[in-house]
């Protein structure tokens, strides 16, 4: 209830200002004015009579600011990476599987799986240079 007497009191005062130097007040003003007051009158409808939707609102904006922008541990952050690591290894092999060089195709791209050239256990490096991706076949069928 308040709040409608400032709006009220804003708005005389505004009359009054008009009525006694008109001159000083623009069209434009009077748009912004207006436009003040009908947000003023939505923000009060929203707040009184649809507390629920405006609580929602006010936690989703407040889950949002208070969020990292880049979350290292969310499951997106990390599907996101094994796609790139994915994309960088098929242009490095040139768009075919390690093992049988066939192409790989981009429908069956998520079908792909990230292997090591030369395994650990014989001998391979736990770097970048000895990944590969190789097919869903050449997965079924690997020796080691």
């Amino acid at each position: 209830m308040n709040s409608l007497i400032i709006l009220a009191i804003s708005i005389f005062v505004y009359v009054q200002i008009y009525y006694r130097f008109p001159e000083y007040l623009s069209n434009k003003t009077h748009i912004y004015f207006g436009i003040f007051v009908f947000g003023f009158c939505v923000i009060y409808y929203v707040l009184n009579y649809q507390r629920g939707f405006a609580f929602k609102v006010m936690n989703n904006i407040n889950d949002a600011s208070n969020k990292p922008l880049y979350d290292f541990e969310g499951q997106y952050y990390k599907n996101n990476q094994i796609d790139l690591l994915k994309n960088n290894l098929a242009i490095k092999q040139g768009w075919r599987c390690i093992n049988c060089h066939n192409p790989i195709l981009q429908k069956d791209f998520n079908t792909y799986q990230i292997n090591y050239s030369k395994p650990l256990k014989y001998g391979g490096e736990n770097n970048i240079n000895n990944l590969g991706l190789s097919c869903t076949t050449c997965n079924t069928f690997r020796p080691y």
